[in-house]
């Protein structure tokens, strides 16, 4: 019996290796270690850096000093009814592509200007009577609570650059009154692992990661990736948007950028075949310029906060 399961043992087929990963390496020297005979490689993408047709990825920019208030109103924004039809619109269609809600992606002062009033009168045309920039700039209405009811197990996850940066905005989204969490490798283990646990059973609302986090995190409940600092390069860029949309499922990617962060960005996505999708919210200028007195209330608390913790 013994010399019999050995020896078909030996006779059986050796062990099929199977790797897969959005940014596989095509590497010699990085595949070396892991010992591949005769491996053979597939691509299903006509594109080297794909992400799933089920993901829909945004642009947003603003000046450097906004962005703060600029990811708070669109926090907002996702809660709202209306901010569906984006998650839902096809690439490049009428409602929510480029043409409908950004104009120009013109880097230009008056170009970002002209794009703005353009899509602020799309979107007021479609939106609910009364809704306006206090749709975003003012705290959630009732009528906004059918919405955020129904989105109460979804996640929004925000990406910074550094362990630093994950807890200074963590810590400012708290004092905007944003329920954000802090998940980077400064937290204690048990609290990262609380938090994944919240993530994956749909109660963790808002986190904010570093990048050296990005793969780590696998939560079905992600409905929403926004890059508040951009990627680093397009492979880090895949990573955290890569935490949405899985496995066939929605999602919805933004990226938050200065006017200085702009260009390098929309070259890096041209550079791998990206598409480059600008988005304004509705009124977006009146809203920044309403809840900028939070902002500053907010960080006139922040030093004070960081350095009691």
């Amino acid at each position: 019996g013994a010399g019999g399961g050995a020896g078909s043992a030996i006779g059986r087929e050796p062990l099929t290796k199977l790797l897969f990963s959005a940014t596989l390496t095509r590497s010699a020297a990085r595949l070396a270690p892991l010992r591949l005979e005769r491996a053979a490689y597939f691509c299903v993408s006509g594109a080297r850096f794909a992400t799933p047709a089920t993901l829909r990825e945004w642009m947003l920019s603003c000046g450097a000093q906004d962005k703060p208030l600029l990811l708070l109103l669109l926090l907002r924004w996702m809660k709202a009814p209306q901010a569906k039809r984006y998650w839902d619109a096809p690439p490049g269609g009428g409602d929510g592509g480029a043409d409908g809600e950004g104009g120009s992606e013109s880097g230009s002062e008056s170009g970002a200007a002209s794009g703005e009033e353009e899509g602020e009168g799309s979107e007021s045309g479609s939106s609910r009577e009364g809704e306006s920039e206090d749709g975003i700039a003012a705290e959630e209405s009732e009528g906004e609570g059918g919405a955020r009811a129904r989105r109460k197990h979804s996640c929004v996850l925000i990406f910074t650059s550094s362990v630093e940066a994950t807890r200074r905005l963590a810590k400012l989204l708290q004092l905007l009154g944003v329920s954000a969490r802090e998940y980077s490798s400064a937290v204690p283990a048990k609290l990262r692992h609380d938090t994944l646990h919240a993530m994956r059973i749909g109660t963790a609302g808002v986190v904010v990661a570093s990048d050296a986090m990005a793969r780590g995190i696998d939560a079905d409940t992600i409905d929403a990736v926004v890059n508040y600092d951009p990627p680093s390069d397009i492979r880090s860029y895949l990573h955290r948007v890569g935490r949405t949309a899985r496995a066939g499922r929605k999602g919805t990617s933004y990226t938050i950028l200065s006017d200085s962060e702009a260009r390098p960005f929309k070259q890096m996505m041209a550079k791998a075949g990206k598409e480059w999708r600008p988005l304004k919210l509705p009124q977006q200028r009146t809203a920044l310029a309403e809840t900028s007195p939070l902002l500053d209330d907010a960080l006139s608390q922040l030093p004070a906060t960081l350095v009691r913790e």
